[in-house]
């Protein structure tokens, strides 16, 4: 139990919970509540039926695949790219009103979701996916699933005339939903563990959502064939327009899940064992002051270097894996593990990994929630350790298939692909939601613009924008391409792709200079580690480290961290 607890808890935590046995009743407590505080803080940021599930069995790093069975809505917000840009200008009061509009409109679609009995899987940028399980609402799903998007749809009434200090705005919504069988699966590593729903009919609901004009909501034929008495308007290929359906009555919604227990030694070490099995699925290295209760409610205008890779099709595997979805989560995770592997070493961070028509999209930052040095060159970097990391998993996952019977011709393994648009610019980032249910996400016309250059980008291909190939030019080999319009942007734009770096590898800033000896400052850093050391034992205290610029405050710190 000590081991998982140093693995998965904070290390001030950790270091409480061995010394349970010498603490005092009021010690207890104290750790009692932070660790119910930390638990909620946690789930709020994971879709319910991951925390139940963690409650009820809790297995810190659990990698695990199932079959869910139901319906998938998936919406995405027209108009919020010309909003964010706009008030960007303005800073912190931009800030303040893009926060305001961006949690309201959240908490308005979530309370439509969860009043159908569906479940939030992700909010990310401008797009939002609930799931509808046919476990719990029976052949109710897709009723429940298409009300819920028509109710999202009339809500954003309330967002069609957004009185700002930049203008007058209105956000619509492009709704798709669709009802068959999803994959759904939790890989990563004890660094951070990503909910993956994916399969044709996540790719399906996809395409529905494409379909969808703003303000409309489109359906698959196999949710159409599901509904009694919906009005409905044929449109492509067999998806249809639906504008009424008769209302369904759903049982009272489940009661929210209990952190209520005693303090007693097995009772504390049981919170903190589910505390564990929770913390690996929030943004790798999240700020802790995005677990407060007000929790930076204001968001921030800040430089991101915005990564997406599209790589697919992971659907044409799923079905050689027969009824095993746990070897089939092993095989995705083969890709997963080393793609975050290598955006965690350059300082990144996966935030999302989403549907997409054609396999899946995985979204990377660099320089949110926290900056370092080079950031466009860390994105870009780290794209090239993809090419390698995408041609090791191909090798793992073709060892994963099991062999195909006798009796049956043998076929050609599937194979991963990938392409990667990169671009660097000014986004939104903050914590979004209330209530129930957050989420640490970023929005803004840079991100669409990355998006974008996926999309452009063939096989094999990483496309830069003007933006970050200004930043990386002088370390990285680079052609332009022809100029391509890009949706949402004025003028055509010249993408670059990225060929190769220069040389060996790249200086990524201070981490990779040389380690020399602090010199002259023995005492000072003596009773900075003995501080820290007491701290995390429960003795904190505030220490402020003071001198002229270039004595040494820095350097001081910076070793502090290092030996710590």
């Amino acid at each position: 139990m000590k081991a998982i607890f140093e693995k998965y808890l904070p290390p001030g935590l950790a270091v409480r919970l061995s010394q349970l046995e010498s603490q005092t009743a009021v010690a207890r407590a104290t750790l009692g509540d932070e660790l119910r505080h930390e638990l909620a803080a946690c789930a709020a940021y994971i879709p319910s039926r991951l925390v139940h599930s963690h409650l009820a069995h809790p297995q810190p790093g659990r990698i695990s695949g199932h079959l869910w069975h139901g319906s998938l809505v998936f919406a995405d917000l027209s108009g919020f790219t010309e909003f964010c840009e706009k008030l960007s200008v303005l800073g912190k009061q931009g800030a303040e009103e893009v926060s305001g509009v961006v949690n309201r409109l959240f908490n308005a679609l979530v309370a439509d979701v969860l009043a159908y009995h569906g479940e939030l899987l992700k909010f990310g940028g401008d797009a939002l996916t609930a799931f509808f399980d046919a476990e719990t609402l029976g052949l109710d799903h897709a009723s429940a699933a298409t009300l819920a998007a028509l109710a999202m749809q009339a809500s954003m009434a309330g967002f069609a005339a957004l009185e700002t200090r930049a203008g007058t705005f209105r956000l619509r919504l492009r709704v798709g939903v669709h009802s068959g069988q999803v994959f759904a699966a939790e890989v990563g590593s004890s660094h951070h563990i990503e909910l993956v729903v994916t399969g044709a009919d996540v790719n399906l609901v996809a395409r529905a959502q494409k379909y969808a004009a703003p303000g409309e909501v489109i359906i698959s034929s196999q949710t159409a064939d599901l509904l009694r008495e919906a009005t409905l308007t044929a449109r492509h290929d067999g998806f249809y327009q639906v504008t009424a359906l008769p209302d369904i009555t759903c049982s009272p919604p489940p009661r929210p899940f209990s952190t209520t227990v005693s303090n007693g030694t097995e009772d504390l070490e049981s919170l903190a064992l589910r505390v564990a099995a929770l913390r690996p699925y929030l943004v790798y290295r999240l700020p802790r002051r995005y677990l407060g209760d007000s929790a930076a409610e204001i968001g921030e205008f800040r430089p991101v270097s915005v990564l997406f890779a599209n790589f697919c099709d992971f659907s044409s595997l799923l079905t050689r894996f027969g009824e095993d979805m746990d070897l089939a989560a092993a095989a995705l995770n083969a890709y997963f593990r080393r793609i975050q592997a290598a955006v965690h070493h350059y300082g990144g961070i996966v935030n999302k990994v989403d549907m997409y028509i054609h396999g899946d999209k995985l979204m990377a930052l660099f320089g949110a929630p926290s900056a370092n040095e080079n950031d466009p060159l860390r994105a870009v970097s780290c794209a090239f350790d993809l090419d390698t990391a995408l041609e090791e998993a191909n090798t793992e996952i073709a060892a994963l298939i099991p062999p195909a019977p006798a009796a049956l011709p043998s076929e050609a393994i599937p194979r991963l692909k990938q392409r990667i648009g990169i671009n660097t610019g000014t986004v939104f980032a903050g914590r979004v939601g209330g209530g129930r249910r957050y989420e640490y996400t970023v929005m803004g016309p840079a991100v669409n613009l990355s998006f974008r250059l996926m999309e452009a980008a063939s096989e094999g291909v990483i496309l830069l924008s003007p933006a970050t190939r200004a930043e990386v030019s002088r370390f990285v080999a680079v052609i332009d391409q022809t100029p391509i319009a890009i949706k949402g942007v004025a003028d055509p734009i010249v993408p670059a792709h990225a060929l190769k770096e220069h040389g060996g590898p790249i200086s990524l800033g201070p981490t990779s200079l040389p380690q020399v000896p602090l010199i002259g400052r023995d005492a000072e850093f003596s009773r900075l580690l003995k501080n820290a050391r007491e701290a995390l034992q429960g003795i904190g205290r505030v220490l402020a480290i003071v001198g002229e610029a270039g004595t040494g405050k820095t350097r001081l710190t910076e070793e502090l961290v290092r030996t710590w």
